[in-house]
């Protein structure tokens, strides 16, 4: 009983506390497993109520839930799990997957709690638990409070631009209320003259038939991303995607490939002059390499076919360890010596090249670099949270810092990690870079938004384990979220980019034209032809030099915590396992200013990371419990 013990009361004691301290409205409900008609009941004082349920049914219990209105609920559910049958345990909500843990017990039987948000609808639901388990004790169900934002009125970049607090303002106003259409451009139209190596800009084709592309075709609005969302929506979208793909890496000084980045300035620069936000990814090929995914078993530079002076292991596995630019196994401190530190440094400064180009003409552009790492599949993605926050606040730091560009808005893409599943719940919070580095967090969603839901269980994932300080966004999708549930379940994304429908994307055909048209044709969905103009955009803030301070102390007493803050304010102190897997919430609510001490009890001896944030301040470190 001692393995199973240890696993459920940590697992338990996790949730219990969070949900507790969640819940706005009233305490959770509790259906016991054991109470349901015809259960086969078996006694252990492990579990609530001294009692667990048997699962005759490989597909789990199901219970018969009723609730008062229409709206998303956080379901927990306790199961049991024999020795070696490792799974995905779900939580279904009327024969609709809704979430998911790996449950992977090692030593003995053990128990794990399982949480899930999900929509239902007043009246009677279903909710199936314990697929492939051996017991269920319960299930928990309480309506999921309404967040409550409070966001800088200011970007993270000091001194930022005056164009760049226009779009933060512009974003952060409608946050909550409406939604901004974005659509990502792959493929482009432009004309080179390979013998000057110089882009040819329009009007500048002599004859005007000499080139392959029109004067339209080059323009932003008839690459065909852009045309062909309008022949669906019949309207444009107001953000438009662009990659750095081709800025840095092998190949970048060639004809097309220099032709790229160059069209996608003069494309910004349309967009700006009609009132647009443009939006840039980075998919970094280093140095002179032509790769940047990692692919193979196992992938990136951990593959056996990265040896010294190897590039990469195929076309698709590099092999660059940009560990290697720090010192320390969680790369505490800058190598500057290091050939990696020297290539990562190079090509942000070819970048902050660009984007330098862009500040000197006013321009301000939201910026999303190293995303998707906690995926793995670049890679910035292959090392741990603790290294890749510290690569993320380098890059941060050449471009704010050291190249003077202040004209940006900082996203940061939070993923999920395959170490704990492949749905919303595998969202790993441990590789946020800090307030100090973002001003928006997002997350790419694909075929869960198939059937235009609200991807509401994303959004509310994201608010549990980052907070409510930032504004939260669909950075990349497939199918678009519709407007509808968007509203009803209060899930207001900043704005979505639907990915490319070139290069084979074809993700505008997730979506039908009627729905396209539906949602564009949406007062609550900002398109191009919505936008004010920036020079209708006032600033109400000056520039102020931020003095970012910590206000925030953790320390351990015992078998308790101290948290110390000189502020009243919303407050959230989360523990993560070494693997960014969180596994207790141990506040979270309103707390004035003092020291407050939270029970450890339930965490077993070892080393833990520990995030909290009050306000809009926040720590995160390493804790040892003997």
């Amino acid at each position: 009983m001692g393995c199973k013990t240890i696993a459920g009361a940590c697992s338990a004691m996790a949730f219990a506390t969070a949900i507790a301290a969640t819940s706005a409205l009233a305490a959770p409900t509790t259906y016991e497993a054991e109470d349901l008609a015809g259960a086969t009941v078996v006694e252990d004082a492990d579990y609530s109520g001294g009692k667990y349920a048997k699962t005759a049914d490989p597909s789990g219990i199901t219970f018969t839930v009723k609730v008062e209105e229409t709206a998303v609920y956080d379901i927990t559910t306790k199961v049991l799990i024999k020795q070696y049958d490792w799974t995905t345990s779900k939580i279904a909500v009327n024969g609709v997957d809704v979430g998911s843990m790996l449950t992977t017990p090692r030593n003995c039987d053990s128990s794990y709690v399982v949480s899930a948000s999900a929509k239902m609808k007043a009246g009677e639901n279903k909710i199936t638990v314990g697929n492939q388990a051996i017991g269920v004790d319960y299930i928990t169900v309480e309506r999921h409070p309404d967040a409550v934002f409070k966001i800088s009125e200011l970007p993270v970049t000091p001194n930022a631009t005056e164009s760049a607090r226009k779009v933060y303002t512009f974003l952060r106003e409608n946050f909550g209320k409406k939604t901004v259409s974005g659509m990502m451009i792959s493929d482009q139209n432009f004309n080179y003259d390979y013998g000057n190596m110089r882009l040819i800009p329009p009007g500048g084709c002599t004859p005007a038939d000499s080139c392959k592309f029109s004067d339209e075709e080059v323009s932003w609005k008839g690459q065909t991303d852009i045309a062909e969302f309008y022949k669906r929506s019949g309207h444009y979208p107001a953000i438009g995607g662009f990659d750095m793909l081709f800025a840095a890496g092998g190949h970048h000084e060639e004809g097309w490939f220099k032709g790229y980045t160059e069209n996608n300035l003069v494309m910004t620069e349309q967009l700006w002059e009609m009132g647009g936000i443009p939006t840039y990814t980075w998919h970094w090929k280093v140095g002179e390499d032509t790769v940047f995914y990692t692919q193979g078993t196992p992938a990136g530079f951990n593959n056996p076919g990265c040896t010294e002076d190897v590039m990469g292991t195929s076309e698709t596995n590099t092999c660059f360890n940009y560990t290697k630019a720090f010192k320390g196994d969680k790369c505490q401190d800058i190598d500057e010596t290091s050939q990696e530190y020297k290539d990562i440094v190079a090509d942000v400064d070819i970048v902050s090249g660009y984007f330098k180009q862009l500040q000197e003409k006013g321009i301000a552009v939201v910026w999303r670099p190293l995303h998707e790492a906690s995926g793995g599949w670049f890679w910035w993605g292959t090392a741990s949270p603790e290294c890749y926050v510290q690569l993320y606040r380098l890059v941060f730091d050449r471009m704010v810092n050291t190249n003077k560009l202040t004209n940006l808005i900082w996203v940061w893409n939070i993923n999920t990690d395959p170490k704990f599943g492949y749905d919303y719940s595998a969202l790993n919070a441990a590789w946020y870079p800090g307030d100090a580095y973002v001003d928006i967090v997002a997350v790419d969603i694909y075929d869960p938004l198939n059937d235009h839901n609200s991807a509401a269980n994303y959004y509310n994932k994201i608010v549990s384990d980052v907070g409510t300080s930032k504004m939260i966004a669909l950075s990349e999708n497939g199918a678009i979220p519709d407007i509808d549930s968007i509203a009803e379940d209060r899930a207001y994304w900043s704005y979505w980019m639907t990915w490319s429908q070139t290069w084979s994307g074809n993700f505008l055909e997730k979506t039908t034209t009627e729905m396209w048209k539906k949602n564009l044709d949406d007062n609550r969905i900002i398109a191009l032809d919505d936008m004010p103009g920036w020079d209708k955009i006032s600033v109400r803030n000056p520039i102020a030099k931020r003095i970012i301070t910590n206000k925030i102390n953790v320390t351990i007493n015992g078998k308790s915590l101290s948290l110390s803050t000189n502020q009243n304010g919303n407050a959230t102190v989360t523990v993560f396992d070494l693997t960014g897997h969180r596994v207790a919430t141990l506040l979270q609510g309103q707390i004035s200013a003092g020291t407050h001490s939270l029970s450890i009890q339930s965490l077993a001896a070892g080393n833990y990371i520990v995030k909290a944030s009050v306000g809009h301040h926040n720590t995160m470190q390493v804790l040892r419990l003997k």
